[in-house]
């Protein structure tokens, strides 16, 4: 199977079924049988690494190596050096001081954010600006693609992590700034998207902070 053809989805459905980490590989770059499958490979697993990042799990616990068929050595090189990190991580989760549910929640927020349109869209526009440009024939550089990969993985993970909260528990603000770790202007400004989209409603004033959750479908 092509490496371009990897889903992020799939890689994250390892995650939530307790690996510890995953190991992707591909054929060398430049040397794919359908041109840019290893190079989408590429951009899929760096969009996943910021977004396991974002969610406070360390992105050393995926990784991709290219390399051809006729490169055992190599591949085993590889697969024992990406083993030692993970033993020296740990697991997954405590390594992060993660408890159960927080790990749990945290990986399915991560999980929505790469199974959503936007994401799937910026990953896949990546070798396209890259190599022919955007609607202005404006080449991006590498650096430029991972920069605007971090604000929309950031905004996305984030928006999917405060749905969740929501959807378990109506919060204020404040409380999802406190859980989230994140400035409280920030989450505002999440909940302010929400609310725009239909997703987030009022349920209560507790004091004087409003509450939210999620709409009922």
């Amino acid at each position: 199977m092509c490496s371009g053809r990897i889903d992020p989805s799939l890689i994250m459905e390892a995650f939530v079924n307790g690996a510890d980490g995953v190991f992707c590989g591909g054929c060398l770059l430049g040397e794919c049988r359908y041109i840019s499958g290893n190079y989408q490979a590429q951009g899929k697993i760096l969009l996943t690494q910021l977004a396991l990042k974002r969610a406070g799990i360390s992105p050393e616990r995926l990784t991709i190596k290219f390399m051809s068929s006729a490169e055992a050595q190599k591949f085993v090189k590889y697969v024992s050096e990406f083993m030692d990190k993970i033993i020296e991580l740990g697991r997954i989760g405590k390594a992060e001081n993660l408890s159960e549910n927080e790990l749990k929640l945290k990986l399915e927020a991560v999980r929505n954010a790469l199974e959503g349109k936007k994401l799937r869209w910026v990953v896949g526009k990546r070798t396209e600006f890259m190599e022919s440009g955007n609607l202005y024939n404006e080449i991006f550089t590498a650096h430029e693609i991972e920069r605007m990969f971090k604000e929309v993985v950031m905004d996305e993970v984030d928006l999917q992590e405060i749905l969740l909260r929501l959807k378990n528990k109506p919060s204020s603000v404040k409380e999802l700034s406190e859980k989230m770790r994140l400035p409280s202007h920030r989450i505002l400004r999440e909940i302010a998207n929400l609310k725009k989209m239909g997703l987030v409603e009022l349920e209560d004033v507790s004091g004087s902070s409003p509450l939210w959750k999620t709409v009922d479908e």
